[in-house]
């Protein structure tokens, strides 16, 4: 396979020994990680911070300078190749920024380096490409070509591809130090999440739920670019949760329980978040009898040796493809009348959920989406869908919510296949004590086709074979909005709805703003406690990855990627839109 790694790299490294070169960035060690918040004018970290709180303390762009926010560079990035089935790369990622260096990946793993510095025009200062091939990568992605992002270490980029290889880049000049293969595309593993990269380890998983894959979470040490360790999301036999694997046929070993976003680390415990995707088949529990752990839950585990120090599961036997992939928040409360550490996410199952961080208890949900119609609620005890019953293999929640065998359509279920809050990050204001969750809303049905999609429904196991056992039907429009949440309880504080679903996720800053893109190419700017919108503004195309803020020379900016996305449905007043792989940058 042919590989490009280099675009600008030769001249950065003749550069590197002169006296012209430029100021050499600080080394991104493990102490510098946790004290992020200490550098406001960078963003360091996927989430800002190790605890996913997407929160600036930048605060020149305001409630009241807002209205003055123009744009001040764009530059068109790579990515827009066709790969199999898809027509294009997509622009999902979250930019790190450090010292004015932007690194930044397209859809298909290529990596900038972009010099900001001049605040007017950006410039490449070297880009890596990856060299995937792109027919063959293509059509092993479950939902489009991405990449969430990049990571930094020591002096280093850390970098994935979607066929499956992890890279350690030269800061400064773009020459790739070593790549390890980690997933396996040919039998329809790939990766998409950013790194979480702790001390000297990087942290990834693999995606591919929807091809038969039994997934896993792998570390590898950044030293040597060997692997550490991997654990597996779903238990092997006489683990701890693989009997909850009723077929009594091993199915758990292509169960799916994929992994596809960034964890969430507490150092404090040392402990970090994953979550983890659906079973498989996805709309076939039949096929899969039992609580089918630890598909659609999360997982606390340590750093150093991968080890699951506990797990709580959302959707048990999981009919619906609810992925809890998303982030899960870290925030230290005072509840009750004592000080407690807990864990927090916006599921896709429509529910809001607070676990203690240490143990993994539930301590409070609600509902957040506007409509929920495949349980009642939540047992306030154990947190579990009121309707779960311990006794029966296979879960038939709310009456005609699922698909099943003897019953191939379901009626109109709430909220869609997609979400609730999908794989879009959320944020936290620790000032105003909120969570803001960008959501997408409305109801579909499921059909089941359950010979239809994989061998192994009355045949044997072939890798890549798509392995859903039916798919989700739009009968009416979805939409999104945007809500500001009690971080502990759930409760809705304020909300806006938005006219298209929300796939870019949110940033909240102390200048008591909200920013999220949206499909139809906006910007916006919401008040953080009305969430009234204060300003908007059109880059042309539509938005699917999350905004940033930094600062250069004491200048605060506002930054985000405008890229095509893969989407069911596409809503009808864009389906004509046309792609795009743009950076934005606006400034006062």
């Amino acid at each position: 396979m042919q590989k490009i790694y280099w675009s600008g790299a030769i001249a950065a490294a003749m550069l590197a020994g002169t006296a012209l070169a430029p100021a050499r960035a600080a080394d991104m060690t493990f102490e510098r990680a946790l004290n992020v918040d200490k550098e406001p004018q960078n963003w360091l970290l996927h989430h800002k911070n190790y605890q996913a709180h997407r929160y600036s303390t930048l605060k020149d762009i305001n409630v009241d300078t807002v209205k003055n926010l123009k744009i001040v560079q764009m530059m068109a990035l790579g990515g827009l190749m066709s790969g199999g089935r898809y027509e294009h790369g997509n622009l999902e990622a979250t930019p790190i920024v450090e010292d004015g260096i932007m690194y930044v990946p397209d859809g298909w793993g290529a990596v900038y380096a972009l010099d900001l510095t001049s605040g007017r025009k950006a410039t490449i200062k070297w880009k890596m490409d990856p060299g995937i091939d792109r027919a063959w990568a293509g059509d092993v992605a479950c939902c489009g070509v991405n990449n969430r992002g990049v990571a930094l270490w020591k002096d280093k980029v850390i970098s994935i591809s979607l066929d499956g290889r992890l890279f350690a880049i030269n800061k400064q000049t773009g020459e790739v130090v070593w790549e390890r293969k980690v997933a396996e595309p040919a039998i329809g593993e790939t990766i998409t999440a950013a790194p979480l990269v702790v001390r000297d380890l990087a942290i990834t998983g693999s995606a591919g739920g929807e091809f038969g894959i039994r997934g896993w979470i792998d570390g590898t040490d950044l030293n040597t670019g060997k692997q550490t360790w991997r654990t597996f999301t779903i238990p092997g036999a006489g683990e701890p949760g693989n009997e909850t694997w009723k077929d009594g046929k091993e199915r758990w070993k292509h169960g799916g329980a994929s992994v596809w976003v960034t964890a969430t680390y507490d150092p404090s415990i040392d402990t970090f978040y994953q979550g983890i995707g659906n079973a498989g088949p996805d709309f076939d529990p039949d096929y899969r009898p039992g609580d089918n752990k630890w598909a659609a839950s999360v997982l606390a585990l340590s750093p150093n040796d991968g080890k699951i120090k506990w797990g709580f599961q959302y959707t048990p036997n999981d009919p619906y493809d609810f992925d809890e992939i998303s982030e899960h928040p870290i925030i230290d409360v005072n509840y009750e009348g004592s000080q407690r550490k807990i864990m927090t996410h916006a599921a896709r199952n429509g529910f809001y959920y607070a676990l203690d961080a240490v143990n993994g208890s539930f301590v409070a949900g609600r509902q957040y989406v506007d409509k929920l119609t495949w349980s009642k609620g939540l047992d306030p005890k154990t947190g579990k869908p009121l309707e779960y019953d311990p006794t029966k293999d296979v879960q038939p929640y709310m009456v005609n919510s699922t698909a099943n065998r003897a019953r191939p359509k379901s009626d109109l279920k709430c909220p869609a296949t997609s979400g609730g809050k999908n794989w879009q990050p959320s944020a936290f204001n620790p000032e105003l004590r909120l969570m803001y969750v960008s959501s997408i809303e409305g109801c579909n049905q499921l059909e089941m086709k359950p010979q239809a999609d994989f061998a192994d429904q009355g045949g044997n196991v072939k890798p890549r074979d798509r392995f859903t056992g039916g798919s989700g039907i739009y009968p009416e429009p979805i939409y999104g909005s945007i809500k500001a949440l009690d971080p502990v309880t759930g409760e809705t504080k304020a909300n806006m709805k938005l006219t298209y679903p929300n796939w870019s996720g949110v940033l909240a800053t102390a200048g008591g703003l909200v920013f999220t893109g949206h499909m139809d190419g906006e910007i916006t700017a919401y008040d953080s406690k009305t969430l009234k919108e204060t300003w908007s503004f059109n880059v042309g195309c539509g938005i699917m990855a999350p905004p940033v803020t930094y600062a250069i020379n004491g200048k605060q900016y506002l930054a985000v990627l405008s890229g095509p996305h893969w989407l069911r449905p596409r809503p009808a007043p864009l389906k004509d839109t046309a792609p795009c792989s743009m950076l934005n940058v606006f400034a006062l």
